[in-house]
């Protein structure tokens, strides 16, 4: 009795065939954005206007803020 290549060529087709729909592996994870550092710098200004003995002497302070985000 001699062995029949045909079941073996059926079962190696096959394989072939389910090897072949596989769906690819997923992509890898992303790569976290490194944090963010945010930068502040605080200036502050005094303006004096009049005079003091005469019309009596206005102070006037500015504060200004400044931030950067990178």
């Amino acid at each position: 009795m001699k062995p029949s290549l045909k079941p073996m060529l059926v079962s190696a087709a096959l394989a072939l065939l389910l090897s072949a729909c596989a769906s690819p592996p997923p992509p890898p994870p992303p790569i976290a954005p490194k944090p963010l550092e945010r930068t502040c710098d605080t200036h502050e200004d005094t303006d004096v206007s009049g005079n003091m003995t005469a019309e009596g002497q206005t102070t006037r302070t500015t504060t200004r803020t400044v931030c950067v985000t990178q």
